[in-house]
């Protein structure tokens, strides 16, 4: 057993040969007692063929580097299937799996990860992983240093490269030390251990944890896979919301088919800070169903990120998006007013930068109409605001109408735009930055002009039948954003006029 404390003690040997004498053995799981294990960031600990790691879901058992700026490893090779890695703090460590084809499902389940490199968990062309009930928590001493991060320069909680048939559920990414007795009551069972292990280290052992722990580049990062499905997570990027740092988006979706996101809460990758909840960048097959959105956008672009352009088949429906940050956080005015920062929105960056021969891109009503951007659906969805904000719009940038299936069920909740306008509850499309002219809203904002692209056609067929019926979860009342003054509004609300504050 491993004292608690810094772990003078380099248990890598240690740890190494407990795990090939159990792969020697046919002894399926190793078993690590409570304490801290130093683990040299020189030398990954491989889990060889057969075998799983485990801790423990009470006293914990921490992992950690003795080097800040190094992450130690546990490396599992392709040779070992169906494994499983549980109950563990990772403290700069993370857990690397190389490529593989093996089809049994392999799962990281109920850990805890502080400050794990480039991601807690980085995983290259395999599949069948299942990722359910960790939590991933980054200070800000290791904050993203990159405006524009990549896969080799990122911070994310997980990093999927070429992954397909897996599944990213139930995890928090990023939250605030001090409001743990608040998430604990609103999250599901596999995370309450978590959790009180995390309050252990942090108040019985005083572990020097900053209270903030939100500054992840990304919660999930996706390049070029097919099949994953991102569901039932707390995407929270907490901090100060004035704080502004080098970060991404919440889902990073570049080049991939078939993603599925929904139930999940996400808040912190602010629009004003050149963030969102999910950007897709030329991916395919794209559905972002029955999600919490709290400042955040869903955003599709094309752009030449992947080996394929267009962004096609694409589905938007019964999400909450609710606004609650006004001027004071927001960026230079020239990207304020573009494409940027609605609460969904497509844009052509390849047509708008003429085929790329031209910086910046286009981004007002003389912008190119795109030819990568096809079947868009957008449906169902509620906007609202904060008092005293106005609600975003949909942004169809550059898009060729003829491929926006756009309905008028896309409902503000709280007061419209244009109260007194002819259907003021239906949430307006924007196209390619046109407003009307000198004329603006009680609160400033711009009035775009008015297209009547929305299409008459049932949509349902274009939402798979088993994501029909989500409702949003709770996650949200457990929050209040602004800087801890502002609560959550119901995703329940009604549609405008029914509303009544």
């Amino acid at each position: 057993m491993a004292a608690y404390g810094k772990a003078a003690v380099d248990y890598t040997a240690t740890l190494q040969d407990a795990i090939d004498d159990a792969s020697t053995k046919g002894k399926p799981v190793v078993n690590v007692v409570p304490g801290t294990y130093k683990i040299s960031a020189e030398r990954p600990i491989i889990l060889r063929p057969g075998v799983s790691l485990h801790g423990s879901d009470g006293l914990p058992v921490i992992f950690t580097s003795p080097d800040t700026n190094k992450t130690a490893a546990i490396q599992v090779p392709a040779s070992n299937a169906g494994w499983s890695i549980k109950s563990i703090v990772f403290d700069n460590v993370n857990i690397e799996i190389e490529p593989h084809t093996n089809g049994d499902e392999s799962s990281v389940l109920g850990n805890l990860f502080l400050n794990n490199g480039r991601g807690g968990v980085v995983a290259n062309y395999g599949e069948n992983l299942f990722i359910d009930g960790n939590i991933f928590l980054r200070d800000f001493a290791h904050a993203s240093q990159e405006r524009f991060p990549k896969y080799n320069t990122t911070n994310a909680g997980v990093v999927f490269q070429t992954q397909k048939s897996s599944v990213v559920s139930n995890n928090i990414f990023g939250m605030d030390l001090r409001r743990i007795a608040d998430l604990a009551p609103h999250v599901p069972s596999q995370l309450v251990p978590v959790l009180r292990q995390l309050d252990f280290i942090h108040g019985c052992l005083e572990m020097p944890l900053d209270d903030q722990q939100g500054f992840l580049a990304s919660g999930v990062q996706l390049y070029s896979t097919n099949d994953i499905t991102i569901k039932e997570n707390i995407m929270n990027a907490t901090l100060k919301d004035t704080v502004q740092y080098s970060q991404d988006h919440a889902i990073s979706i570049v080049g991939s088919n078939q993603t599925y996101i929904y139930q999940n809460f996400v808040a912190g990758w602010e629009l004003a800070d050149f963030g969102g909840a999910a950007r897709f960048t030329s991916a395919v097959d794209g559905f972002v169903i029955s999600n919490y959105l709290a400042n955040d956008a869903i955003m599709m672009y094309a752009a030449t990120h992947a080996d394929f352009m267009q962004v096609s088949n694409m589905v938007v429906y019964n999400n909450f998006f609710y606004r609650f940050l006004d001027k004071n956080v927001q960026p230079v005015e020239e990207e304020l007013d573009g494409w940027l920062y609605e609460g969904v929105t497509f844009f052509d960056f390849y047509t708008a930068r003429l085929n790329y021969t031209i910086m910046p891109p286009i981004w007002n009503s003389s912008v190119p109409v795109s030819p990568w951007g096809w079947h868009i659906v957008v449906s169902s969805n509620k906007f609202g605001a904060k008092k005293g904000l106005d609600p975003n719009v949909i942004s169809l940038g550059n898009l060729d109408p003829r491929e926006a299936m756009i309905d008028r069920s896309n409902c503000y909740v709280n007061d419209p735009l244009i109260p007194d306008s002819d259907e003021a509850h239906v949430v307006p499309l924007l196209w390619r930055q046109s407003f009307e002219p000198g004329v603006y809203t009680r609160f400033g904002s711009k009035i775009p002009k008015k297209f009547d692209y929305y299409t008459r056609e049932d949509l349902t067929g274009n939402i798979p039948a088993h994501l029909r019926n989500l409702p949003i979860p709770n996650f949200w009342k457990a929050f209040k954003l602004a800087n801890e003054t502002e609560p959550m509004q119901d995703p329940s609300t009604p549609c405008y006029p029914s509303y009544s504050a």
